[in-house]
């Protein structure tokens, strides 16, 4: 199996909100783990994630500690970049074993071509975002963001990430069209499942010859999707999560 889920964002909400978020989101991995071979996070795991030369953010530690636990299982671990995820660097390699992929990732798999994108800046009226971003990701920058104290670099990141959410919001609209535009591409291009995020909005639909699966999110939706035995799925872990109930929709091109 291989599983996908993106847009938990870690640090967003209250801290009992932010538990049992955690709680569903351990328990459906958990629920998983034996069949499970990779797992993709599709971005944003966290509302805000920066890694200092010597520190991290507390608040994470039992997010990092359940991925460093799956890696130890020899299951993969694959974490692609979102609009969140200021600065990936060597920490969740070189300590937890993830590969990171800053932009896109494509593999194949059971003979299916797989084109993986978080999905930030896909919209052409994002083309702002998408000039910020280049300026976020930029080495020189981050290295003088480091010289901010985490306590203060951290109030700057969630301003940053608000900003982010309330635009993604307002641009859904625009967003679907221009998502299933650029999965239709894809999908002509010669792969069969086009995967990304970003819009919080649970996504499973034939496009073409192929399947545009979009992972929707942790904050409202539950939602996550899964491809074993050639068969992709969306699913969604609901409340309450300890009944373990699942809503499956299958297609298989």
């Amino acid at each position: 199996m291989i599983f996908f889920f993106s847009d938990t964002h870690f640090g967003l909400g209250t801290p009992q909100d932010q538990i049992a978020r955690r709680d569903r989101l351990f328990a459906c991995l958990d629920h998983h783990l034996e069949r499970m071979k990779t797992l993709v996070i599709m971005g944003d795991l966290f509302d805000f994630w920066f890694e200092w030369k010597h520190v991290i953010l507390k608040k994470h530690f039992r997010i990092l500690c359940k991925l460093t636990d799956i890696r130890s299982r020899g299951i993969e671990i694959h974490y692609l970049a979102g609009n969140h995820d200021f600065a990936l660097s060597r920490f969740l390699q070189d300590e937890i074993g993830a590969v990171i992929h800053m932009e896109t990732h494509e593999f194949v798999s059971g003979g299916k071509r797989f084109h993986l994108f978080h999905g930030d800046g896909l919209s052409p009226a994002d083309w702002g975002y998408r000039a910020l971003r280049k300026v976020f990701r930029n080495p020189v920058n981050q290295k003088l963001y480091a010289w901010f104290h985490p306590d203060v670099g951290l109030e700057l990141a969630h301003l940053s990430s608000r900003t982010s959410r309330n635009h993604t919001g307002r641009r859904w609209d625009v967003d679907g069209v221009a998502y299933r535009d650029a999965a239709t591409k894809k999908i002509t291009e010669g792969f069969d499942y086009v995967i990304y995020a970003h819009t919080h909005e649970p996504l499973l639909e034939i496009v073409e010859s192929g399947v545009y699966v979009n992972t929707g999110d942790w904050l409202k939706h539950n939602s996550y999707a899964t491809f074993e035995d050639g068969v992709m799925t969306l699913k969604y872990w609901e409340k309450p999560w300890l009944e373990r109930c699942e809503k499956e929709y299958i297609l298989n091109p």
